[in-house]
């Protein structure tokens, strides 16, 4: 399992930049099931703070979207 603890970026954030899963999964608009890939194959950071339900930062939802991001001109068919 893998789990970002990274207090400082936790301990600076609004609760509004916090997201669920099921926030999460709207925002990426992915399934449960990709979700958990991303996390299990450590593609999104996520906390568990109680072994529980898992939370994500706004921040790297955004940032995910940004590196998988293409600009058109760039795929060749």
């Amino acid at each position: 399992m893998i789990n970002n603890n990274d207090n400082t970026k936790w301990e600076e954030t609004i609760v509004n930049d916090v997201l669920s899963s099921r926030e999460a999964e709207s925002y990426l608009k992915v399934s449960r099931d990709t979700l958990n890939r991303y996390c299990m194959n450590g593609i999104l950071p996520y906390s568990r703070p109680t072994n529980g339900k898992r939370y994500f930062l706004k921040s790297d939802i955004l940032n995910h979207i940004g590196k998988n991001t293409f600009k058109t001109s760039e795929h060749k068919y």
